[in-house]
């Protein structure tokens, strides 16, 4: 039985805020020719979210130490990040007093000296992602304020428009983005119901053209804006007895022609499923479906928080899913596109073991395999305040943030 890859942890903050990687639908690290950058929150200073501290950290040494590259204070969510081929990083984030979005341009031939920052009219909410479109030369932003946004690199908005709308049981909440080699861009989210916190289900649909218009798996055109719920036409991921409890999209890559997807639905004992799904991106068919266990010899994933790695630009590559087992950040490897999967990597130490949290927080990624052969992430742990152990962001609770790399 091949031995495990030891999962290498380093503590870039002791004294972060509770949501400091807030959350795995997006990208806060990346890598490239000039290092290691990672965002995240450093601090809240007050409960309304209006004001919080956040970072842009940078290694130089392959992740053993970081360094604060850029700070600032605003009413905002940790950032997502983006590379491009010549190393200059991209930065988005959103404003929650002014209601816009902010992409900050950090360049490479610059030294990262300073940002170079544009505004995004009217995209601020508090879940978005973003994605690098190399071969049209611009960046898209999806927010769950059902806009999407694409700009091109030198910081000129391009376009803006609404893409979705509430439906008549759930709004999109978590919205991701995939990138497939083809051109095609991938779009998936997952809904909560508009009266109560319940995550009620999955959706996806894709465009052809860098998100102008947008069709289903099959090619059928949508009608924009395409209203987010089950009751609207975009695809449906999840089962249809699964809108009960909790049912959450951890991540989603298209690779080699396949769609990528695990979530989890969260149902108490054991009912609960850890999904691994697999589509055909021609056929549109649903090819795999790995439940109520989505596991290899040793290692058994289940986790809400997670993201999947891989080298976009290999179609057979090895595809790495990360999640967590019993505290510990762990990792399986499918060497045949999601066919079958195998053990790979899971971490010595164990996080998050008080009794409010079974698992690490917010593990999230690079969704590209290093340079130089390691798939990298983040995490927040949360130790609560002894004399408030209900509330995991209380001003006494500690929440250190974490990077985390192995060898791919």
């Amino acid at each position: 039985m091949p031995e495990l890859r030891d999962i290498e942890i380093v503590c870039v903050d002791e004294d972060a805020f509770g949501y400091a990687t807030f959350q795995s639908h997006n990208q806060k690290v990346v890598s490239n020719r000039n290092g290691i950058f990672m965002t995240y929150l450093k601090k809240r200073h007050n409960q309304a979210y209006t004001s919080q501290t956040w970072r842009l950290a940078r290694s130089v040494d392959g992740g053993r130490t970081f360094s604060v590259l850029f700070e600032a204070t605003d009413p905002t969510n940790p950032p997502v990040l983006e590379t491009d081929e010549v190393d200059n990083i991209y930065l988005a984030r959103p404003d929650f007093v002014d209601r816009h979005a902010y992409l900050y341009r950090f360049l490479a031939e610059e030294g990262y000296a300073r940002p170079h920052v544009t505004r995004v009219e009217k995209g601020s909410a508090g879940k978005y992602c973003m994605m690098y479109d190399r071969n049209r030369g611009q960046l898209t932003y999806f927010a769950h304020n059902n806009t999407f946004h694409a700009v091109w690199l030198d910081g000129t908005v391009r376009s803006s428009q609404t893409i979705l709308k509430t439906g008549p049981t759930a709004c999109l909440q978590y919205p991701q983005l995939s990138l497939d080699p083809d051109g095609t861009l991938h779009a998936a989210w997952t809904t909560n119901k508009n009266d109560e916190y319940l995550y009620t289900d999955i959706h996806y649909m894709q465009s052809g053209d860098g998100g102008k218009t947008w069709r289903k798996m099959d090619g059928t055109p949508l009608d924009l804006p395409v209203v987010a719920d089950y009751h609207g036409p975009a695809d449906q991921v999840n089962l249809d007895d699964e809108y009960d409890h909790h049912t959450w999209l951890s991540s989603f890559m298209v690779k080699g022609g396949k769609l990528h997807f695990v979530y989890k639905y969260a149902a108490p004992g054991d009912r609960a499923r850890q999904h691994y799904v697999r589509y055909d991106v021609k056929t549109a068919r649903r090819e795999v479906d790995v439940w109520p266990e989505f596991k290899g010899d040793r290692i058994s994933l289940s986790h809400v928080d997670g993201f999947f790695a891989s080298r976009a630009e290999w179609p057979g590559s090895p595809l790495y899913c990360v999640l967590a087992q019993d505290g510990r950040v762990a990792c399986l490897r499918s060497d045949d596109n999601g066919e079958g999967w195998q053990d790979h990597a899971i971490s010595e130490r164990r996080f998050a073991t008080h009794e409010k949290m079974s698992n690490p927080y917010a593990i999230g990624g690079c969704r590209e395999v290093t340079a130089d052969g390691y798939v990298i992430g983040s995490f927040t742990d949360r130790i609560p305040d002894p004399d408030q152990v209900s509330d995991l962001t209380a001003p006494g609770a500690a929440a250190p943030v974490y990077f985390f790399k192995f060898r791919a």
